[in-house]
């Protein structure tokens, strides 16, 4: 009988540990927010895609629709070090533009998620070493914190002023 009971506790043990280590790890999202900015979000979104298209940031940007742009990916990055080795990373975000709350029609604000794919090395025949894999649970803020940041450089940037060409004087 103990050993009957003491193999029932066994097998229930060894199997809650192997359903707990085996669940999914949730994931984590991350969004970085800008502040109000007073543009309309649809002017707004035409502003922040030709600052992503232009130097010094040179992002192509596709516009979903809705106040969404998705940018290429962004690369290259160094990951997280695991099996030996630095694996390599590369980002693309995802931009939405807000109406503000208190005032839509003249106030919006950025929105900035970002994705990542990861890939273990770039050297050597192994073909799977140079292809990219979605890495979920991984997120960079601070990637998409420093894109927000020269996005806000950008918009904040006075526009060149173009001079009108003078006569020469007689």
């Amino acid at each position: 009988m103990k050993i009957r009971n003491l193999q029932r506790t066994l097998a229930l043990a060894l199997s809650s540990i192997l359903l707990t280590g085996c669940a999914a790890q949730p994931t984590r999202t991350t969004l970085v927010q800008s502040p109000v900015y007073a543009t309309p979000a649809a002017d707004l979104v035409k502003r922040v895609a030709a600052v992503l298209n232009a130097p010094p940031i040179s992002l192509p940007t596709q516009d979903l629709g809705n106040g969404v742009l998705l940018t290429d990916w962004q690369e290259p990055f160094r990951g997280d070090f695991h099996i030996i080795r630095y694996w390599h990373e590369r980002t693309r975000y995802r931009i939405t533009v807000a109406p503000d709350f208190t005032d839509p029609a003249q106030r919006s604000r950025l929105l900035i998620s970002d994705e990542s794919q990861q890939r273990p090395d770039e050297s050597g025949p192994n073909v799977e070493a140079k292809t990219w894999h979605d890495a979920p649970n991984i997120r960079r803020p601070e990637r998409s914190t420093a894109l927000l940041m020269q996005i806000e450089n950008q918009l904040t940037a006075p526009a060149p002023v173009i001079l009108p060409a003078t006569a020469p004087a007689k």
